[in-house]
C-alpha cells in the first residue's frame, strides 16, 4: 500500500483588481508553508468540498469548511476567532476563490508533482455552529439562477438557444 501526498492550495482574490488577498494550503504546518506558482502559501485548517450541481443542472456550488474551534493557553475551547475573520472578510468583500488540487512528489510535500484539477469560484456566504464554520462557494456564472450578478448574454458569447432542444453533429 502506498501513501498519495494531496495538498489543496487556495487563493482568495478581489475579482474586481484581481488583487491576491490570501493564499493558504491544508497539509503542511509549518512556518515556512508551501511554494505554488513561485508564491508562498500558509497553512489553514479547512476542507475543500468539491463541485454539486443542483437536479435541473443550472448552479455549481462548493464549500470550504475550517473549524471553528481553538484551543487556548489555558486548555480551554472557544471560537477561532481567525478563521471566522478570514470568512467573515471575504464575504463582506465579495471576493472569489481559486481552488487548485494537487499531487505532490513525496510525503515530505516539498513540491507539486501533478496539478490534479483548478477551481474558481465566487465567495457567497457563510454559516457557522459550536465546531465548523462552513463558506459556500458558487459558481460564477450562472446563467439560469443568475445569482452572482453576470450572465450569459448573446454581446458576450455570441448567438444563444432559445429552446431547450439542442442538437450535436
Amino acid at each position: 500500500m502506498s501513501a498519495l501526498a494531496l495538498v489543496t492550495f487556495i487563493e482568495i482574490y478581489d475579482p474586481d483588481t484581481g488583487a491576491i488577498q490570501y493564499r493558504f494550503q491544508n497539509s503542511e504546518p509549518t512556518s515556512s508553508g508551501i511554494t505554488f506558482n513561485g508564491a508562498r502559501f500558509d497553512f489553514l485548517s479547512f476542507l475543500y468540498q468539491g463541485a454539486t450541481r443542483s437536479k435541473d443542472g443550472n448552479n455549481l456550488e462548493s464549500t470550504l469548511i475550517l473549524a471553528n474551534e481553538s484551543n487556548d493557553r489555558e486548555g480551554s475551547v472557544g471560537a477561532n476567532k481567525l478563521s471566522m475573520s478570514y470568512a467573515a472578510e471575504a464575504v463582506n468583500n465579495g471576493w472569489s476563490v481559486r481552488v487548485s488540487t494537487c499531487e505532490m512528489t513525496d510525503l515530505t510535500f516539498s513540491s507539486v508533482k501533478t496539478v490534479l484539477v483548478v477551481d474558481t469560484w465566487k465567495i457567497s456566504s457563510m454559516g457557522y455552529d459550536n465546531t465548523s464554520i462552513e463558506i459556500l462557494l458558487t459558481s460564477m456564472i450562472d446563467a439560469v439562477g443568475g445569482n452572482t450578478g453576470r450572465f450569459l448574454t448573446s454581446s458576450l458569447v455570441g448567438h444563444l438557444p432559445v429552446t431547450a432542444s439542442m442538437r450535436t453533429r
